[in-house]
């Protein structure tokens, strides 16, 4: 697990009217602030990233469908740098990760159905200047996001 990520089993509340499905508040004790909360669809098979925001902490949560989210650290003075880090969210797995400044972050659509993934970050983009890399092809993140069949 990389150093600062913080991964939280989530409540579902059902009753006949519906669900209700937590994702964080404030008096959570990994609560880090509030800047903007954003949703972002992905379609099956789609890969989305990788980000890196140097000085915001990201919450994301999937609310429908499911991604592996794939965290690569190249923190200069993290413990961890150069690991990386899968986890499914979604359906199966719902819970919030909690992602510190400087760790790289990437998702592709898991399943047959598209995924809608809910980030809550303790910035604003506009203050948080965002890293962008190639998913595919770059010579900093050593991953391969073609599906492994065991």
């Amino acid at each position: 697990m990389i150093e600062g990520v913080n991964i939280k089993q989530l409540r579902r509340i059902p009753d006949e009217r519906g669900t209700i499905m937590k994702m964080q508040e404030a008096s959570d004790p990994e609560f880090k602030g509030f800047g903007e909360v954003y949703f972002s669809k992905v379609y099956p098979g789609v890969v989305k990233g990788w980000h890196c925001h140097p000085k915001a902490w990201l919450n994301f949560c999937v609310v429908s469908g499911t991604i592996k989210l794939v965290l690569f650290d190249d923190r200069e003075n993290s413990s961890t740098r150069g690991e990386l880090q899968e986890v499914f969210v979604g359906v199966d797995n719902y819970c919030l990760v909690q992602i510190p400044p400087g760790v790289w972050n990437g998702f592709k659509g898991a399943g047959s159905v598209e995924a809608i993934v809910c980030d809550l970050i303790d910035h604003t983009h506009a203050d948080d200047h965002v890293e962008r890399l190639d998913p595919h092809d770059n010579d900093t993140i050593p991953y391969d996001w073609s599906r492994k069949d065991r």
